[in-house]
């Protein structure tokens, strides 16, 4: 049984924070070697940040939630990952935000068919000690809402979300959830574990009068580490360019023009998500391709042509 730390609010309702125990012949191979280096120099730009030193889905995250056990109902809660993007990459590089990954614990949703409502958001920031002034100074670049299932229960769920954290400035990440209708027993514990962080998880939540982003460690829950990880693409400050094509539009719905220089012709084109998992194309006569079927999202288009290679980072929107 999961151990508890009372709130009391003006309402005289008892809130609790849960705990859970619970990839001539010497002309031809240096054209090869050239090729290959562009595709690392390419593919290598996909990174994965996290605070959590391990991905392992725990017991250990705390929650806030009304009524008394078992018959509880989850509060409002928002969890706070901030990443001082200096850590990962170069000052003068920006990172496009793919996706936020965490896992999910616990869930009971009897009023609520479609799922359980989680949302995601990103900000960048030029501050560089969250929380202290925090909202001021923060732009959100995105926020996605999703329905978490029964299917989702101990597994790591995948959110596409997208958004440009500038160079210079920092990311950070938030997941969170509305208070549930008191009595419905609809209630969710987001996973956290013990395995370590780089830096600290934090929580706000009303209903347990916790207004700002605290620090859980600062509530006697030291070993309560929120597991979250962020996907995305490094952007250096000369992103690949080239004159032998051009790719619009760009961000698009999903449909890309290649526009050719002229006596130029397409030797092989792919395009893969984040993740590097090739995505099928077909280019029709006019040189275009629709990848509208597929998630928002960022991809990357390696072009080969009869006068070199261009690498290109699309946005689906």
């Amino acid at each position: 049984m999961p151990k508890e730390l009372k709130f009391t609010c003006f309402s005289f309702l008892y809130y609790f924070l849960y705990i859970f125990t619970s990839n001539t012949k010497n002309k031809n191979m240096k054209k090869t070697t050239l090729l290959l280096l562009a595709l690392w120099g390419f593919f290598a730009q996909a990174q994965t940040i996290s605070h959590s030193t391990s991905m392992t889905l725990g017991t250990t995250n705390v929650a806030c939630n009304s009524g008394t056990n078992p018959n509880t109902t989850s509060s409002d809660n928002t969890y706070y990952r901030f990443f001082v993007m200096s850590n990962y990459i170069a000052p003068i590089d920006s990172y496009s935000v793919g996706s936020v990954q965490f896992g999910v614990q616990t869930l009971n949703n009897p009023t609520l068919p479609a799922g359980f409502p989680v949302t995601v958001k990103i900000y960048a920031t030029t501050a560089s000690d969250f929380p202290t002034g925090y909202p001021t100074g923060y732009t959100e670049l995105a926020s996605v809402t999703t329905n978490i299932t029964q299917a989702n229960v101990g597994t790591i769920v995948s959110i596409p979300i997208m958004g440009t954290v500038p160079p210079g400035q920092n990311l950070l990440v938030t997941v969170g959830y509305l208070a549930q209708t008191a009595g419905s027993l609809n209630r969710i514990f987001l996973s956290g574990n013990n395995l370590g962080q780089t830096a600290p998880s934090y929580i706000s939540s009303t209903g347990c009068t916790l207004a700002n982003p605290t620090d859980l460690a600062a509530i006697s829950f030291p070993n309560a580490h929120f597991v979250l990880s962020v996907t995305g693409v490094t952007l250096g400050a000369n992103e690949n360019t080239s004159t032998v094509a051009t790719i619009f539009p760009n961000p698009s719905k999903g449909i890309y023009n290649i526009q050719l220089k002229q006596g130029v012709a397409i030797e092989k084109v792919n395009v893969t998500d984040i993740s590097g998992k090739q995505i099928p194309i077909a280019l029709d006569a006019n040189n275009s391709f629709d990848i509208s079927s597929y998630t928002t999202g960022v991809y990357f288009l390696n072009l080969q042509t009869s006068e070199g290679v261009l690498n290109k980072r699309l946005i689906k929107e």
